[in-house]
């Protein structure tokens, strides 16, 4: 199988959508065959996504005959399925790679699950102030423990990119879409996210609309 055997339906700005799409980058599999989604008019519960994907929500991958519909799961496939194309995304000695599942799986678990909670109480579910201060106080300790991570080393789990740079970056797309401000508290992560948001990877994944409309910097008081 190659990349003219895949399918992507995705939607712009959804964060589980660009960490796949980052991933197909890094794999060298730019140019994969796709379909844009728009959220506004129920694309995604249309019948193409139904018939693989009854919950009708994005992403949806195909691979040949392998349809695979969770974010991470299509991340860990296309390292395991395609181990020797292009960047190795869970690399080094078992010692090393335990070391990139770990800070996978706690980015996932606690920035980006924790910028969603965030950012819906925000803006969907008018959380109540004093709950969205507790959950405000504790992605920034988050974000600090990011901070010394990436004081240690050029990417977060090691001196490669891997997959939990894929986790990474991904939430700081949606972060500084939010204004999340970084010089002051969080120097080394500002110039991670100037070196990975250069990286073609990521900047042929990033959300086409974020560079043509305006957000409401719900973090810009941060």
């Amino acid at each position: 199988m190659g990349k003219e055997d895949m399918l992507l339906y995705w939607g712009s700005g959804s964060p589980p959508c660009v960490r796949v799409m980052i991933a197909l980058e890094e794999k060298g599999f730019g140019g994969y065959p796709n379909k844009q989604l728009e959220f506004s008019k129920g694309e995604h519960k249309g019948a193409d996504v139904l018939a693989l994907n009854p919950r009708g929500q994005v992403p949806t991958f195909k691979d040949g005959g392998v349809v695979i519909n969770e974010s991470c799961a299509v991340l860990h496939y296309l390292q395991h399925r395609y181990p020797d194309a292009g960047t190795n995304l869970i690399p080094g000695t078992p010692d090393q790679q335990g070391l990139v599942l770990q800070r996978f799986h706690e980015i996932f678990s606690n920035v980006g699950m924790g910028y969603l909670t965030l950012f819906r109480g925000i803006v969907f579910d008018k959380a109540p102030e004093d709950i969205t201060m507790k959950r405000k106080d504790k992605f920034v300790e988050e974000l600090a423990t990011m901070e010394k991570y990436l004081s240690e080393s050029e990417f977060v789990a090691g001196d490669t990119f891997s997959l939990a740079d894929v986790e990474l970056i991904t939430t700081l797309i949606m972060c500084e879409r939010q204004g999340l401000p970084m010089e002051e508290r969080f120097p080394k992560m500002l110039a991670y996210y100037g070196r990975m948001s250069a990286r073609p990877s990521v900047v042929a994944s990033f959300p086409p609309h974020f560079r043509t409309s305006e957000s409401g910097k719900v973090f810009a008081k941060f």
